[in-house]
């Protein structure tokens, strides 16, 4: 019979960031526990609250099942000498809990082996549960971890109580002298009495928490935070939906309570409002009805706000006083400009092989100069440099030594407070940070996406250069990150330039440092990056292997070129292109193809003629077709009449040609076809259509 099961291990506070990570660990190794010891688990769920570790099994088997096998031990000749029994046989009848009486001899492939009949499983639930229990909770662990008032068992912070049950069953479990109950606790200063709990019915044990002051699933606190929020003055589409989850996890009964500030310190950024609310007391701005920002804030207590004006007083002593810190660094940073700054950064190291920033500074510059040469982007070219100058002076302000989050953010604002800088270059300065995360948006200015390539070329071929590439799991300066930013912004600005030439003139600095791979390791990675780019856009496998096989150094061209395909892959055209580009493929794969120009004297036949005539016309389409980026148009071109003449060509004229010379020639034709139509199109030979296996791809 199978009944719910229920541990909860109640602790002093521990960090919002440690709950998620013990909760994945207790799922993880109580389920494999279960699996070992054959028990039928069902509606596993963990939950957690600032105080407590949760773990429910809806349905866990009440006993583990039955089973006999057969044990095979050692060979009968070491197992008995003289008829006597050695060692070895007592030690593997005691081995398996038998007499020798009833280890039995056997014939295994042509040799007499013991073997015992044994009887495993049966075991009570409720017993291997109290062995169970204390076992994994000594296996959790955290980023710090640490012994408890002299007890061996490491954990983040003091355990105090333990309850668990099986259905009405109390599972005494024991840990370093602490036994488990059925007695929980709710929130510290509400609910401080113990709780009885009758079972371990989820929905019961929710019920009796809520009564007192707990809220144990995370997302109804989040809703609950969320709802307070927008009714005390938030707005939803800049409420920190992060800062919400570490709220949600800091409290176990969440109250929002509204403070103010001096309307005096609304001069200051609402970037530098909201991260200074953020950093020091995890709060939120309020806005007036127009979308403003007011003098005020919202923090999130954990409490039932039965004395309001006195937790509204100690939040906003705090906010207040770091305002006005805030307030300070916003006025003296405003003394100097960024361009008087940009000299102080001969101070500040970038990394120790690779200079300061502003070594780093000049060479950014200059590539997001080539940059907008190579792209014909000529226009941005003088924003995207003056933006690249300043970029990183904001390092040396006081503001962004107190919030480093606000990098590049205090660029900009600064770039047009004190240096009235125009609005192309400040947004420049903030959008070379973008994107900061998978999902974080592009940069959507020229200049910015300009510069922002120019950055992510130089970090990239300069942490390669000195052995940082990134390897495995390890990447110290997350250089694959901004690969996949690099190529998307490319992607999304259609900046059209030779990607080899820009990495091969970012790595010019650092020639000193690079090996004779390092070029190569560069290509490696991002042609990596651009396979996640492809697919996140939905490109199938097997096209973005096609593409990829015939180029890729002009990534914006290979981006459109993959999802014109993919777009296209269920006509018939597509998949008459693909024939005449495999078919061509195929004949030649092998072949040792002689180089020189396909001899039209030689032609024997009247179709070689025709096809090698009718060729020269579709490849002038073909071609003009890509260069007007219409895939569509190329593919229908081979789907017409060159197809079939193609067919009626392998069907009727033999290429591979005994005679030397004839084949060499007809072979030079098919090479000729196939390569043009790789080069401008794709490799269509690697699509793999329904009920095909798929093509390696030929890198």
């Amino acid at each position: 019979m199978n009944k719910p099961f229920l541990l909860e291990i109640g602790t002093e506070e521990l960090p919002a960031a440690y709950l998620a990570p013990y909760c994945d660990q207790l799922l993880r190794l109580l389920t494999e526990e279960f699996k070992k010891a054959s028990l039928d688990a069902k509606g596993i769920e963990t939950h957690s609250t600032p105080r407590r570790l949760v773990f429910f099994c809806k349905s866990l088997a009440d006993r583990q099942p039955v089973k006999e096998e057969d044990v095979k031990g050692p060979p009968a000749a070491i197992a008995f000498q003289n008829g006597a029994p050695t060692r070895a046989a007592t030690a593997f009848a005691g081995k398996c809990g038998l007499p020798l009486e009833q280890i039995q001899t056997r014939s295994f492939d042509g040799k007499d082996y013991l073997f015992a009949r044994v009887t495993r499983g049966g075991g009570q639930t409720v017993d291997l549960l109290e062995a169970l229990i204390p076992a994994v909770i000594r296996q959790l662990r955290s980023p710090k971890s640490m012994r408890w008032e002299d007890k061996p068992t490491l954990f983040a912070r003091p355990i105090r109580w333990i309850a668990a049950l099986y259905d009405k069953a109390v599972i005494p479990a024991e840990l370093d002298g602490l036994v488990a109950g059925n007695i929980t606790y709710g929130q510290r200063f509400l609910s401080p009495k113990p709780v009885k709990l009758q079972s371990a019915r989820l929905g019961a044990f929710e019920k009796k928490l809520r009564k007192a002051h707990v809220i144990l699933r995370h997302d109804e606190r989040v809703a609950a935070i969320t709802s307070q929020l927008l009714a005390h003055g938030a707005r939803e589409d800049r409420i920190d939906r992060g800062l919400v989850n570490v709220c949600a996890d800091l409290v176990e009964w969440p109250s929002v309570v509204r403070g103010s500030f001096p309307a005096a310190m609304l001069e200051l950024p609402e970037p530098v409002l909201m991260t200074s609310l953020k950093k020091h007391q995890k709060s939120f701005l309020v806005y007036d009805e127009d979308g403003k920002v007011a003098p005020g804030f919202l923090a999130v207590a954990n409490n039932d706000l039965a004395d309001e004006a006195r937790i509204r007083s100690g939040y906003e002593r705090v906010v207040v006083a770091r305002l006005a810190d805030a307030k300070f660094f916003w006025d003296e940073d405003r003394e100097r400009t960024l361009a008087d700054r940009v000299e102080g950064l001969k101070s500040v190291v970038f990394q120790e092989k690779l200079g300061t920033y502003f070594e780093k500074t000049g060479r950014v510059q200059g590539l997001a100069t080539f940059i907008a040469d190579a792209a014909g982007k000529g226009e941005a070219a003088h924003d995207a440099a003056r933006a690249a100058f300043l970029s990183r002076a904001d390092l040396t302000t006081a503001m962004v030594f107190e919030f480093p989050e606000l990098q590049g953010i205090m660029g900009r604002v600064y770039a047009r407070a004190a240096d009235s800088e125009p609005a192309s270059v400040a947004d420049a300065i903030e959008e070379m940070y973008q994107p900061r995360g998978a999902d974080d948006a592009l940069p959507k200015s020229l200049p910015g996406a300009l510069l922002s390539v120019a950055d992510k070329a130089d970090t990239i071929a300069g942490c390669i250069s000195i052995g940082f590439g990134p390897s495995g799991s390890g990447d110290p300066y997350a250089l694959r990150r901004q690969a996949l930013g690099l190529l998307r912004i490319l992607c999304q600005h259609q900046l059209h330039l030779d990607l080899a030439a820009l990495m091969r003139r970012a790595l010019e600095p650092f020639a000193a440092h690079a090996s004779a791979k390092t070029f190569d390791d560069i290509l490696q990675l991002l042609r990596g990056r651009f396979e996640t780019v492809l697919k996140d856009a939905g490109v199938r496998y097997d096209i973005v292997n096609a593409v990829l096989s015939s180029g890729w150094n002009d990534v914006a061209a290979a981006f459109d070129k993959a999802r014109q395909l993919t777009a296209l892959a269920a006509t018939d055209a597509f998949r008459k292109a693909c024939t005449v580009v495999e078919r061509c493929h195929n004949i030649t794969r092998e072949a040792d193809v002689p180089a020189g120009a396909v001899d039209t004297a030689a032609f024997v036949l009247p179709l070689e003629t025709a096809l090698w005539q009718q060729w020269q016309t579709v490849a002038r389409s073909v071609r003009a077709a890509v260069e007007g980026n219409d895939i569509a148009a190329a593919l229908a071109t081979l789907a017409g009449s060159f197809h079939d003449t193609l067919h009626q060509y392998f069907d009727t004229v033999r290429v591979n040609e005994d005679d030397q010379a004839l084949r060499a020639n007809r072979q030079r034709v098919v090479r000729a076809i196939r390569d043009e139509l790789v080069a401008r199109i794709a490799d269509l030979a690697q699509v793999v259509f329904e009920g095909e296996q798929a093509k390696p791809c030929e890198r």
